[in-house]
Protein backbone atom coordinates (compact mmCIF):
# COMPACT_ATOMS: atom_id res chain seq x y z
CA UNK A 1 0.00 0.00 0.00
CA UNK A 2 1.30 3.43 -0.87
CA UNK A 3 2.11 5.99 1.80
CA UNK A 4 1.17 9.63 1.09
CA UNK A 5 3.99 12.17 1.22
CA UNK A 6 3.18 15.86 0.99
CA UNK A 7 5.92 18.10 -0.37
CA UNK A 8 6.73 21.39 1.37
CA UNK A 9 8.75 24.19 -0.20
CA UNK A 10 8.74 27.68 1.29
CA UNK A 11 9.10 29.29 -2.13
CA UNK A 12 6.33 27.26 -3.79
CA UNK A 13 2.55 27.07 -3.28
CA UNK A 14 -0.28 25.15 -4.85
CA UNK A 15 -2.76 27.99 -4.49
CA UNK A 16 -5.88 26.24 -5.83
CA UNK A 17 -6.85 23.47 -8.24
CA UNK A 18 -9.81 22.07 -10.14
CA UNK A 19 -11.52 22.03 -13.54
CA UNK A 20 -8.47 20.05 -14.81
CA UNK A 21 -6.09 22.90 -13.93
CA UNK A 22 -3.74 23.90 -11.13
CA UNK A 23 -2.91 27.40 -9.91
CA UNK A 24 0.59 27.65 -8.46
CA UNK A 25 3.18 30.13 -7.21
CA UNK A 26 6.83 29.57 -8.08
CA UNK A 27 8.75 32.25 -6.26
CA UNK A 28 7.11 35.54 -7.27
CA UNK A 29 5.40 34.12 -10.39
CA UNK A 30 1.87 32.72 -10.42
CA UNK A 31 1.20 30.00 -13.00
CA UNK A 32 -1.90 28.18 -14.27
CA UNK A 33 -1.29 24.83 -15.98
CA UNK A 34 -3.44 21.98 -17.18
CA UNK A 35 -3.77 19.11 -14.70
CA UNK A 36 -5.73 16.01 -15.78
CA UNK A 37 -6.03 14.70 -12.21
CA UNK A 38 -7.77 17.81 -10.85
CA UNK A 39 -11.29 16.44 -11.38
CA UNK A 40 -12.93 18.62 -8.74
CA UNK A 41 -14.16 22.23 -8.64
CA UNK A 42 -11.71 25.00 -7.65
CA UNK A 43 -12.27 26.75 -4.36
CA UNK A 44 -12.29 30.21 -6.01
CA UNK A 45 -11.34 30.24 -9.69
CA UNK A 46 -12.61 33.81 -10.04
CA UNK A 47 -9.72 34.94 -7.83
CA UNK A 48 -7.05 33.39 -10.03
CA UNK A 49 -4.70 36.06 -11.40
CA UNK A 50 -1.77 34.26 -13.04
CA UNK A 51 1.26 35.81 -14.66
CA UNK A 52 1.43 33.00 -17.20
CA UNK A 53 -1.02 30.33 -18.43
CA UNK A 54 -0.37 27.00 -20.13
CA UNK A 55 -3.14 25.54 -22.27
CA UNK A 56 -3.09 22.25 -24.13
CA UNK A 57 -4.89 21.03 -27.24
CA UNK A 58 -4.03 17.40 -27.95
CA UNK A 59 -0.29 16.69 -27.49
CA UNK A 60 0.78 20.27 -28.11
CA UNK A 61 0.53 23.14 -25.68
CA UNK A 62 1.18 26.87 -25.61
CA UNK A 63 2.16 29.44 -22.99
CA UNK A 64 0.42 32.79 -22.70
CA UNK A 65 2.46 35.38 -20.79
CA UNK A 66 0.24 38.03 -19.22
CA UNK A 67 2.97 39.87 -17.31
CA UNK A 68 6.72 40.09 -17.73
CA UNK A 69 8.59 37.37 -15.85
CA UNK A 70 11.62 38.14 -13.68
CA UNK A 71 14.97 37.59 -15.34
CA UNK A 72 16.33 35.38 -13.97
CA UNK A 73 13.26 33.63 -12.56
CA UNK A 74 14.47 31.52 -9.63
CA UNK A 75 13.18 29.44 -6.74
CA UNK A 76 15.09 28.75 -3.53
CA UNK A 77 15.09 25.60 -1.40
CA UNK A 78 17.37 24.90 1.58
CA UNK A 79 20.05 27.40 0.51
CA UNK A 80 19.96 26.11 -3.08
CA UNK A 81 18.78 28.12 -6.09
CA UNK A 82 17.11 26.77 -9.22
CA UNK A 83 16.39 28.75 -12.37
CA UNK A 84 12.91 28.32 -13.83
CA UNK A 85 11.89 28.66 -17.45
CA UNK A 86 8.84 27.94 -19.58
CA UNK A 87 9.39 24.68 -21.43
CA UNK A 88 7.39 22.33 -23.61
CA UNK A 89 4.80 19.97 -22.15
CA UNK A 90 3.95 22.50 -19.39
CA UNK A 91 7.22 22.11 -17.47
CA UNK A 92 8.90 25.03 -15.69
CA UNK A 93 12.19 23.31 -14.84
CA UNK A 94 11.36 22.01 -11.35
CA UNK A 95 9.00 19.42 -9.86
CA UNK A 96 8.19 20.59 -6.30
CA UNK A 97 6.57 17.28 -5.30
CA UNK A 98 10.04 15.70 -5.52
CA UNK A 99 11.21 17.58 -2.41
CA UNK A 100 10.22 14.56 -0.28
CA UNK A 101 12.63 12.40 -2.30
CA UNK A 102 15.40 15.01 -2.08
CA UNK A 103 15.09 14.91 1.71
CA UNK A 104 14.93 11.11 1.75
CA UNK A 105 18.11 10.70 -0.29
CA UNK A 106 19.90 13.23 1.88
CA UNK A 107 18.99 11.16 4.96
CA UNK A 108 19.64 7.70 3.53
CA UNK A 109 22.91 8.17 1.65
CA UNK A 110 26.14 8.71 3.59
CA UNK A 111 28.77 11.20 2.54
CA UNK A 112 30.91 9.70 -0.20
CA UNK A 113 28.15 7.43 -1.54
CA UNK A 114 27.49 7.33 -5.29
CA UNK A 115 24.18 8.12 -7.01
CA UNK A 116 23.19 7.56 -10.64
CA UNK A 117 20.38 9.90 -11.65
CA UNK A 118 18.70 8.68 -14.85
CA UNK A 119 16.35 10.97 -16.81
CA UNK A 120 17.70 13.61 -14.44
CA UNK A 121 16.22 16.65 -16.26
CA UNK A 122 17.54 19.97 -14.91
CA UNK A 123 19.31 18.46 -11.94
CA UNK A 124 17.49 19.42 -8.73
CA UNK A 125 17.91 15.97 -7.14
CA UNK A 126 21.53 15.76 -8.27
CA UNK A 127 22.36 19.14 -6.76
CA UNK A 128 20.53 18.46 -3.51
CA UNK A 129 22.38 15.20 -2.82
CA UNK A 130 25.72 16.59 -4.03
CA UNK A 131 25.30 19.23 -1.32
CA UNK A 132 25.58 16.35 1.20
CA UNK A 133 28.88 15.14 -0.21
CA UNK A 134 27.41 12.43 -2.44
CA UNK A 135 29.09 11.69 -5.79
CA UNK A 136 26.53 12.04 -8.60
CA UNK A 137 26.41 10.89 -12.20
CA UNK A 138 23.54 12.72 -13.91
CA UNK A 139 22.25 11.36 -17.23
CA UNK A 140 19.69 12.96 -19.53
CA UNK A 141 19.14 12.72 -23.28
CA UNK A 142 18.50 16.46 -23.60
CA UNK A 143 21.52 18.73 -23.99
CA UNK A 144 19.47 21.84 -22.98
CA UNK A 145 18.42 20.05 -19.76
CA UNK A 146 22.06 19.27 -18.96
CA UNK A 147 23.00 22.90 -19.65
CA UNK A 148 20.24 24.04 -17.29
CA UNK A 149 21.47 21.61 -14.64
CA UNK A 150 24.98 23.01 -14.81
CA UNK A 151 23.53 26.51 -14.45
CA UNK A 152 21.57 25.42 -11.37
CA UNK A 153 24.75 23.98 -9.86
CA UNK A 154 26.48 27.32 -10.37
CA UNK A 155 23.51 29.33 -9.01
CA UNK A 156 23.58 27.12 -5.91
CA UNK A 157 27.31 27.83 -5.45
CA UNK A 158 28.21 24.14 -5.64
CA UNK A 159 30.72 24.37 -8.49
CA UNK A 160 33.14 22.10 -6.62
CA UNK A 161 30.53 19.44 -5.83
CA UNK A 162 31.01 16.05 -7.49
CA UNK A 163 28.46 15.95 -10.34
CA UNK A 164 29.21 14.45 -13.77
CA UNK A 165 26.74 15.78 -16.34
CA UNK A 166 26.25 13.32 -19.23
CA UNK A 167 24.11 13.60 -22.37
CA UNK A 168 23.15 10.02 -23.18
CA UNK A 169 20.34 7.53 -23.56
CA UNK A 170 19.56 5.96 -20.17
CA UNK A 171 19.55 2.33 -21.32
CA UNK A 172 22.69 2.78 -23.41
CA UNK A 173 24.53 4.35 -20.48
CA UNK A 174 23.44 1.68 -17.97
CA UNK A 175 24.56 -1.15 -20.26
CA UNK A 176 27.91 0.58 -20.78
CA UNK A 177 28.40 0.92 -17.02
CA UNK A 178 27.55 -2.79 -16.60
CA UNK A 179 30.31 -3.72 -19.05
CA UNK A 180 32.67 -1.61 -16.97
CA UNK A 181 31.46 -3.34 -13.77
CA UNK A 182 30.82 0.13 -12.31
CA UNK A 183 28.56 -0.06 -9.26
CA UNK A 184 26.42 2.67 -7.66
CA UNK A 185 25.16 2.87 -4.09
CA UNK A 186 21.87 4.34 -5.32
CA UNK A 187 19.97 4.74 -8.58
CA UNK A 188 17.23 7.31 -9.08
CA UNK A 189 15.13 7.31 -12.24
CA UNK A 190 12.25 9.50 -13.39
CA UNK A 191 11.34 8.10 -16.81
CA UNK A 192 8.87 9.90 -19.07
CA UNK A 193 5.91 8.31 -20.81
CA UNK A 194 7.67 8.63 -24.15
CA UNK A 195 10.98 9.99 -25.31
CA UNK A 196 13.97 9.69 -27.60
CA UNK A 197 17.65 9.50 -26.82
CA UNK A 198 20.26 11.79 -28.40
CA UNK A 199 20.74 9.31 -31.26
CA UNK A 200 17.04 8.66 -31.78
CA UNK A 201 16.75 5.78 -29.29
CA UNK A 202 13.07 5.17 -28.49
CA UNK A 203 11.78 5.09 -24.92
CA UNK A 204 8.25 3.97 -24.05
CA UNK A 205 7.41 3.64 -20.38
CA UNK A 206 5.14 0.59 -20.41
CA UNK A 207 7.46 -1.55 -22.55
CA UNK A 208 10.90 -0.29 -21.49
CA UNK A 209 10.64 0.14 -17.71
CA UNK A 210 11.22 -3.51 -16.79
CA UNK A 211 14.15 -3.97 -19.24
CA UNK A 212 15.79 -0.86 -17.75
CA UNK A 213 15.26 -2.18 -14.22
CA UNK A 214 16.86 -5.48 -15.23
CA UNK A 215 19.84 -3.64 -16.71
CA UNK A 216 20.21 -1.71 -13.45
CA UNK A 217 20.56 -4.99 -11.51
CA UNK A 218 24.12 -5.25 -12.77
CA UNK A 219 25.22 -1.82 -11.52
CA UNK A 220 23.38 -1.44 -8.19
CA UNK A 221 25.68 -2.28 -5.29
CA UNK A 222 24.77 -4.85 -2.62
CA UNK A 223 22.45 -3.18 -0.07
CA UNK A 224 21.97 -0.44 -2.68
CA UNK A 225 18.98 1.89 -2.92
CA UNK A 226 16.64 2.23 -5.92
CA UNK A 227 14.04 4.98 -6.45
CA UNK A 228 11.64 4.84 -9.39
CA UNK A 229 9.43 7.87 -10.02
CA UNK A 230 6.31 7.54 -12.14
CA UNK A 231 3.88 10.19 -13.21
CA UNK A 232 3.79 8.91 -16.79
CA UNK A 233 0.31 7.91 -17.96
CA UNK A 234 -1.02 7.94 -14.40
CA UNK A 235 0.16 4.43 -13.51
CA UNK A 236 -0.88 3.51 -9.94
CA UNK A 237 1.73 2.82 -7.28
CA UNK A 238 0.97 -0.90 -7.13
CA UNK A 239 1.79 -1.33 -10.84
CA UNK A 240 5.24 0.23 -10.46
CA UNK A 241 5.88 -1.55 -7.16
CA UNK A 242 5.10 -4.97 -8.62
CA UNK A 243 7.37 -4.30 -11.61
CA UNK A 244 10.19 -3.53 -9.15
CA UNK A 245 9.38 -6.62 -7.06
CA UNK A 246 9.63 -8.88 -10.11
CA UNK A 247 13.11 -7.60 -10.94
CA UNK A 248 14.37 -7.31 -7.34
CA UNK A 249 12.55 -10.17 -5.53
CA UNK A 250 15.18 -10.34 -2.78
CA UNK A 251 15.00 -6.67 -1.80
CA UNK A 252 14.95 -6.27 1.97
CA UNK A 253 12.38 -3.47 1.79
CA UNK A 254 10.14 -2.07 -0.93
CA UNK A 255 7.69 0.77 -0.32
CA UNK A 256 5.40 2.86 -2.49
CA UNK A 257 5.17 6.60 -1.81
CA UNK A 258 2.29 8.65 -3.16
CA UNK A 259 3.53 12.16 -3.90
CA UNK A 260 1.02 14.89 -3.09
CA UNK A 261 0.80 18.67 -3.17
CA UNK A 262 -1.53 20.39 -0.70
CA UNK A 263 -3.48 23.51 -1.63
CA UNK A 264 -2.77 26.55 0.51
CA UNK A 265 -6.47 27.38 0.16
CA UNK A 266 -8.81 27.13 3.15
CA UNK A 267 -10.02 23.66 2.17
CA UNK A 268 -6.48 22.30 1.65
CA UNK A 269 -7.30 19.77 -1.06
CA UNK A 270 -4.56 17.29 -2.03
CA UNK A 271 -3.38 17.00 -5.63
CA UNK A 272 -1.78 13.67 -6.66
CA UNK A 273 1.60 14.29 -8.26
CA UNK A 274 2.89 10.82 -9.05
CA UNK A 275 4.36 7.92 -7.13
CA UNK A 276 7.81 6.79 -6.07
CA UNK A 277 8.78 3.19 -5.38
CA UNK A 278 11.76 2.88 -3.03
CA UNK A 279 13.62 -0.43 -2.82
CA UNK A 280 16.50 -1.28 -0.49
CA UNK A 281 18.47 -4.36 -1.54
Amino acid sequence: MSTPNIAKLNDYELLDSGHLKKYERFGSVQVVRTEPLALWVPEDEAAWDPDVIYTQDGREGTWKIKRDLPNPWTLSWNKLTFRLRLASFKHVGLFPEQAVNWEYLGRELPRGASLLNLFGYTGAASIVVAQHGIEVVHVDASKPAITAGKENQKLSRLETASIRWIVDDAMTFVKREARRAHLYDAILMDPPAFGRGPDGELWQFETDLVPLLRACQAILAPRGLLLVNAYALGFPAVAIEQAVRCVFPNASRIESIELLLRESSRRGFLLPAGVTVRARL
